[in-house]
């Protein structure tokens, strides 16, 4: 409780004391003050941190003798709990007036100054008790206010420094923000489905291992990583849930597996183009996601030649989260899972036409082959707090089947355990075993290693 009565302190003395206490607006986003937007151009956002402070200074939180003796609950929780339904009486308590001029921002969305939108984890949740405790739960991503209109002139400096005889227009750096704007557009994973989680925190990561093969003395690297360009083309809206929306991003992937003998490694660079589709039910509470990919495939050496097509689907499996160990909760991690577990299944089927096996021994006599099969995922993450080390535990097992009867069937399992250095960190160290087959060049993989893994 003491921590809570510090971060309403924080908040409100991050924002002015002039906005004044008025009852919601028609339109209750006008109640907000858009001054304190950031960014630039169409990245300018009002950060929900801010928002929720010009909120509490609007409706101070009032406390009561008995919130001291009762069992510590999170403001989020607080204030969506504040009314049962849709009613809330008219001279309530701080946190009803909170949850009615929220309610109030969940249902207007837009005006001329802002709009808010769900950009969270997933679709955004059906109830309106779940939709306010997502608006004040500042642990993860849940909404976005993006700024309308234009920012205010800067004023006019009392002195100005001149530009430098060689300097042109066109040398100067962008802003800061428009720079993270573009690279985040560029995404970073082990592979090209991986690449379209929209929270990079859940990527499967790009992967780094260098180590020594015992039985010869000889060096094993291993890379493995996709490179996923912004999007060429986008339909529908990614932003709400319960709509559908799709995207085509060409994409470069690399994989490769040293070994002695030539024709024994995994070595393989594919260029292509990934098509992304989510099919939405109109409650938003599921969803199926399909992919199109066409690649063209060889090696470093560019000694091989493979043209290659894929289909697949993505079953709306459910992710359940744990909170419910006393012991491990605290007031920085409540509003967040402590023990997180995550599966996913998609079924897949593929095309692949060998033009030149190169060095690849298992393609020599393989000219083409069909196949169907599916990849499943399950993973299960150690969450400590937003500041603190983590540790996962992920298992991938893929298997395709050939149609024709050619001998292309292939399967593979990795497992690896994890550990992140913060749940936000781009970078995570894993021992990591992998064993089967490569699922396009059919070679043998039984390895061991420790991974450098970066995921964006």
């Amino acid at each position: 409780m003491i921590s809570l009565l510090a971060s309403l302190l924080i908040a409100a003395e991050a924002v002015p004391a002039t906005i004044p206490a008025a009852a919601p607006d028609v339109n209750a986003l006008t109640g907000f003050d858009t001054a304190a937007c950031e960014g630039e151009g169409d990245a300018r956002q009002l950060p929900r941190q801010k928002a929720i402070a010009q909120l509490l200074l609007r409706y101070p939180i009032v406390m009561d003798i008995t919130d001291f003796s009762a069992p510590q609950t999170p403001l989020a929780q607080r204030v969506a709990q504040a009314c049962a339904d849709d009613t809330c009486p008219v001279d309530g308590n701080s946190y009803v007036k909170l949850n009615s001029t929220v309610a109030a921002v969940l249902a207007s969305r837009e005006n001329s100054q802002l709009r808010l939108s769900w950009t969270g984890e997933g679709p955004e949740p059906a109830s309106r008790a779940e939709r306010i405790a997502a608006f004040f739960d500042l642990s993860r991503p849940t909404y976005t206010l993006t700024c309308l209109g234009a920012a205010p002139l800067p004023p006019t400096p009392a002195t100005v420094v001149a530009t430098a005889p060689d300097a042109a227009p066109g040398d100067a750096k962008p802003p800061e923000a428009a720079k993270r704007a573009t690279s985040s557009q560029w995404r970073i994973a082990s592979t090209i489905s991986e690449t379209e989680k929209d929270d990079y925190t859940k990527r499967d990561p790009a992967r780094l291992t260098y180590t020594d093969n015992a039985s010869d003395s000889a060096p094993v690297i291993s890379a493995k990583g996709t490179l996923a360009a912004p999007a060429i083309v986008t339909w529908g809206d990614e932003a709400v849930a319960t709509k559908g929306f799709g995207d085509i991003r060409p994409f470069t992937s690399y994989e490769r597996i040293s070994n002695v003998d030539v024709s024994s490694e995994v070595n393989n660079l594919d260029v292509g183009l990934r098509g992304h589709f989510r099919f939405a039910r109109n409650d938003g509470k599921e969803a199926y996601i399909g992919g199109l990919t066409a690649a063209y495939e060889t090696d470093d050496r560019f000694d091989s030649s493979l043209t290659r097509f894929e289909a697949s689907l993505t079953l709306p499996v459910k992710t359940w989260m744990d909170a419910s160990f006393p012991a491990l909760s605290s007031a920085a991690n409540n509003a967040q899972c402590v023990i997180c577990q995550t599966t996913s299944m998609t079924l897949v089927t593929d095309y692949v036409d060998v033009g030149d096996p190169g060095a690849k021994a298992s393609l020599v006599d393989l000219p083409q082959y069909a196949r169907a099969g599916f990849d499943a995922q399950w993973e299960v993450r150690l969450n400590r707090g937003a500041d603190k080390p983590g540790f996962g535990l992920n298992l991938q097992y893929s298997r395709r089947a050939d149609l024709s009867n050619q001998g292309a069937t292939a399967d593979r399992l990795i497992s690896r355990a994890a550990y992140y250095p913060t749940p936000q960190s781009h970078y995570v160290f894993g021992l990591e075993y992998d064993k089967g087959k490569d699922l396009t060049s059919l070679t043998g993989i039984d390895s061991w290693m420790f991974t450098w893994g970066y995921r964006q």
